[in-house]
């Protein structure tokens, strides 16, 4: 008896870690176990997050949503991934390895949908909500895609779409921003500067899912809010003529309105399609990278307008003073005499020789006998500070990410003023430093900050927020010398190494600009620039083409057929 009542003790205690067990269950985890029990069988679809439209100045769209269908799965529901990869790969081209990888991929929440692949169309809809048993955990839902109007010809500047990568996601999250993994989120341009206010709020489906994660019933749904609207300074019409005109060269193109420092288009190439990177990821050209203000460039013969303006400051040259140019000029240098060239004469192939000129002829033919001479009278600290004063060598704070300061070096380090006087040497600039250059010349010694951004208005189109101009600084330039420099600039088109932007009915003054990277002895290729305004008198238009490898005749070619554009479209029609 005494065995039979210590028998049943034994079986009694047994049961008491059980029923501790059952009310830690019940009582201290019920929260838990019922959140995955919904989860499992009630689940929060998330809707892709509405961006805002962005318009040009004239309110024509160059950026806007529009309806998509999505793939997703969700890792919990996922059966046989091997299986269902297998299915797939043919049909949405993507590698079976790599939707395998996406699918093994750690997500903090199994229950949360990711992505596999936006934008499908009709044929592979059709070919995943057929083979629908198969795929359990994989479903297709209504999502939003960017449309860029312009495709490549404004990549650079509006910027492209992309998954949040870890750093942006913990970022953004420190800035209280709601954000999840895989969340698309702007990476360059427009796009990636004014991301949080382009950005709306997500909506959301409440469903109910069966055993295969298949939807059996919309339980509720919250209807997600519109981003703010964004309207550029960007002519639509300006930027596509900029993009057609530099056709196949690498190199770039910035048009400002040098009245208030708006940038009308902007240019870079080679670029990339917005809608679709990968295949441009791995492009030897640098396809993303954008040269109009990341490209750091010695200025070559545009640099003499600064040589002119120092000299005449400084008071070593006056405009009736000649100098004589023999093609070359023997300088110098230490213990050893160095050999100072001219450019080369295309029809001769030798080196020009301008004989005695003075300050009017030698800028309209870029003599570099001439400036040459009168830049070791300014000195490098002389060249290089007055350049300095113009913005050169410093960030113009133009509102796109990534701008690059370029170098106005110390003296000692800048190659000489020989060098620096046409131009070369350690100095170098962005397109965007050199059209702001060519602006303030233009307005007569106004230094403006380069803006893309006009106004944001919310979605119902009531203005939050509007840019007005910004005047970074300004610079004295004796009336007499910017009356000399603006002559000599118009005659660089009428009569000098311009003439290639001429056109008909409209007065251009411009500069052209070739930095010889030893050229002659190593037959290496050039970087040809040319920058101007038009028209001559109240002009509204600033220009800088730039070529990566090419001549300065080329720049001008293209900067008088977009100049050609902007003031008689109809000749075009």
């Amino acid at each position: 008896m005494d065995r039979i009542r210590g028998l049943s003790h034994l079986i009694y205690l047994s049961f008491i870690p059980l029923f501790c067990g059952l009310i830690y269950t019940q009582l201290f985890r019920y929260y838990r176990y019922q959140r995955l029990s919904d989860l499992n069988s009630i689940r929060i679809i998330g809707l892709d997050i509405p961006r805002g439209t962005i318009f040009d100045r004239n309110g024509r769209v160059l950026v806007k949503d529009r309806p998509c269908f999505n793939l997703y799965f969700v890792p919990f529901d996922l059966k046989n991934p091997q299986k269902a990869s297998s299915i797939l790969a043919p049909v949405i081209n993507i590698p079976q390895e790599k939707i395998e990888s996406v699918f093994r991929k750690d997500c903090p929440n199994p229950f949360e949908q990711q992505s596999l692949k936006r934008d499908l169309n009709e044929r592979e809809v059709a070919f995943v909500e057929e083979k629908g048993e198969q795929l359990s955990g994989i479903f297709i839902q209504v999502g939003l895609k960017r449309d860029y109007k312009l495709g490549k010809k404004a990549a650079h500047l509006l910027g492209y779409l992309g998954e949040v990568s870890p750093e942006e996601l913990q970022k953004k999250k420190l800035k209280g921003e709601r954000i999840k993994a895989g969340d698309l989120v702007g990476k360059e341009g427009v796009e990636k500067v004014f991301d949080p206010l382009l950005k709306g709020k997500r909506g959301g489906i409440r469903a109910e899912t069966d055993a295969r994660g298949h939807k059996v019933r919309i339980l509720g749904k919250k209807e997600s809010s519109p981003g703010n609207s964004i309207i550029l300074t960007i002519d639509r019409s300006i930027q596509e003529s900029s993009a057609e005109n530099l056709g196949g060269y690498r190199g770039s193109v910035v048009v400002m309105d040098p009245r208030n420092g708006e940038i009308l288009a902007l240019v870079s190439k080679p670029s990339f399609d917005p809608d679709d990177i990968d295949p441009y990821l791995f492009h030897p050209g640098r396809p993303f990278f954008n040269r109009a203000i990341k490209g750091c460039y010695p200025p070559g013969s545009i640099y003499k307008i600064i040589t002119e303006l120092s000299a005449l400051k400084k008071g070593v040259i006056t405009p009736t003073d000649k100098l004589e140019c023999k093609g070359e000029l023997e300088v110098q240098e230490g213990k050893r005499i160095r050999l100072f060239h001219c450019w080369v004469d295309r029809e001769t192939e030798e080196y020009k020789q301008h004989g005695w000129i003075d300050i009017n002829t030698a800028l309209p033919q870029s003599c570099n006998i001439f400036f040459g001479q009168v830049g070791l009278m300014v000195g490098a600290r002389g060249l290089l500070s007055y350049g300095k004063r113009f913005g050169l060598g410093s960030p113009t704070g133009i509102d796109l990410p990534g701008e690059k300061a370029g170098s106005i070096p110390p003296p000692r380090l800048s190659g000489g003023a020989l060098n620096l006087s046409i131009g070369q040497g350690a100095l170098l600039v962005t397109p965007i430093q050199l059209v702001s250059l060519i602006a303030t010349i233009a307005n007569g010694g106004n230094i403006w900050q380069p803006e893309v951004i006009k106004e944001i208005v919310d979605p119902l189109g009531n203005e939050i927020l509007s840019f007005a101009p910004h005047l970074r600084g300004s610079i004295f330039i004796p009336e007499e010398d910017l009356s000399l420099l603006k002559e000599g600039l118009y005659n660089v088109v009428e009569q000098g190494t311009g003439r290639n932007s001429k056109v008909t009915g409209l007065s251009i003054s411009g500069k052209t600009g070739t930095a010889q990277i030893a050229k002659a002895e190593l037959e290496l290729p050039t970087h040809g620039a040319f920058i101007c305004y038009a028209p001559r008198e109240n002009p509204i238009i600033s220009l800088c083409v730039f070529l990566d490898t090419a001549s300065s005749a080329e720049a001008a070619l293209i900067a008088g057929r977009i100049l050609k554009d902007i003031f008689f479209p109809e000749e075009n029609e």
